[in-house]
């Protein structure tokens, strides 16, 4: 009964997830019309890491732009080897000079999932964990313009994460062995950007 819970509570996370950031995109695509600059912006850095990410930015006023941006890493190796993972990012940016130029402050919330199995790290050489994250801090970084319309954006991103996730052991007897929630509070993202703004 457990497991029909926990699988019932996940979808319906999902949904309240994917509904949030299809009205975050309908928003962002009528903001377009009243902002002077919109930006489409890629990590290099989670690019490199083969876990492709997308992102846009929309000038509120001249030091005020609105964020989302998403990654999704679907990477499956061989003997059932698997690191899962996605994630959508909201944030609000004030600007110290103007919007898309130097130095910025950020307040976000985040989202996400993962299903990471048999994985040399976290202690899954033979386990499996399955689960999702809600968190929200602060970021910090600058925009050093390239050209009119490139950019390359770098931040930190840090807060308060909660995870709930369930544990299993993998094999031929693989189990349930347990689920667990978890607080984590430190470093939530790393982002070297190529931003191509739209003028």
């Amino acid at each position: 009964m457990s497991k029909l819970k926990f699988h019932s509570t996940k979808r319906r996370m999902s949904d309240i997830i994917l509904k949030s950031f299809l009205l975050l995109l309908v928003s962002l695509s009528s903001l377009r019309l009243h902002a002077q600059y919109v930006a489409l912006k890629s990590n290099l850095l989670y690019d490199a890491l083969c876990i492709p990410s997308l992102g846009t930015e929309v000038r509120l006023d001249s030091t005020l732009t609105l964020s989302v941006s998403s990654t999704y890493c679907p990477i499956s190796y061989g003997s059932d080897r698997k690191w899962k993972n996605w994630s959508v990012q909201y944030e609000a940016r004030h600007w110290f000079r103007k919007s898309f130029n130097g130095p910025y402050i950020g307040v976000f919330g985040i989202h996400g999932g993962f299903n990471l199995n048999r994985i040399p790290v976290f202690r899954l050489t033979s386990h499996r964990a399955e689960g999702n994250f809600n968190g929200a801090g602060l970021t910090f970084g600058f925009h050093r313009i390239l050209s009119p319309h490139w950019g390359i954006d770098t931040s930190l991103s840090a807060g308060y994460l909660h995870l709930r996730y369930r544990h299993y052991r993998e094999g031929t007897y693989g189990y349930l062995e347990y689920t667990k929630g978890r607080d984590y509070v430190g470093p939530v993202s790393l982002s070297v950007s190529l931003v191509y703004i739209i003028k």
